[in-house]
């Protein structure tokens, strides 16, 4: 005899522990995480909240996550404006989007264990990186970057100085020195992208298609 199926998940329970989980992180730091308080704030029980998320790290990544904003692949036809755009979105996330102080403690907290590891990474940090490789492969294949250059790990490069200035609580790193100090290394001739940076949006697009 096949046993009747459970009880669907409400997905407004989701959200709103989801919610409350970013409230009670932003509230009271990773550290003081608890989730009789998420059940508070959610409406429902830490036993409801147990059955949905039976880890406490894969509650805090979603939580997170659902503050994400996965962003689109930069297209300004501008290779160093698309590094610049991919460089402050991904800061834009870290300083802005998520609670301070929490993701240092979350990655420690999930080092040890390699499928939270994973998950944290492809919940958090996989999207905004895959929208870079995009842009930098784009870069590649129109000839404006050497066609040695690793899209992947150029983008880790610039990735690794956002992550480590938002884990150690230091300012955001500025997006243009940054990205030029990369394209000196790589771009197929630097001047000239400096200059097509700072033609108008509507010229970009022109030289792109020339």
């Amino acid at each position: 005899m096949t046993p009747a199926p459970g009880r669907p998940r409400d997905p407004a329970i989701d959200a709103a522990v989801l919610k409350a989980a970013v409230d009670e992180l932003a509230e009271g730091g990773y550290g003081g995480f608890a989730l009789e308080r998420v059940a508070a704030r959610a409406g429902t029980t830490k036993a409801a909240i147990r059955r949905r998320w039976p880890v406490r790290q894969r509650l805090v990544i979603d939580a997170l996550g659902s503050v994400v904003a996965v962003p689109p692949a930069p297209d300004n036809g501008c290779t160093r404006c698309d590094l610049q755009q991919s460089v402050r979105l991904l800061a834009q996330t870290l300083d802005e989007r998520l609670p301070a102080g929490v993701l240092a403690p979350l990655v420690a907290d999930c080092a040890g264990d390699p499928e939270l590891h994973r998950y944290l990474t492809d919940t958090l940090i996989a999207p905004s990186r895959a929208a870079a490789v995009v842009a930098v492969r784009r870069a590649v294949g129109r000839g404006d970057l050497i066609p040695e250059a690793d899209p992947e790990l150029l983008v880790d490069l610039l990735a690794s100085v956002v992550y480590q200035r938002a884990l150690f609580g230091q300012e955001a790193v500025a997006a243009r020195p940054l990205v030029d100090l990369l394209l000196r290394g790589v771009a197929v001739d630097f001047e000239e992208l400096v200059r097509i940076s700072r033609l108008p949006a509507s010229r970009r697009r022109a030289h792109v298609h020339d």
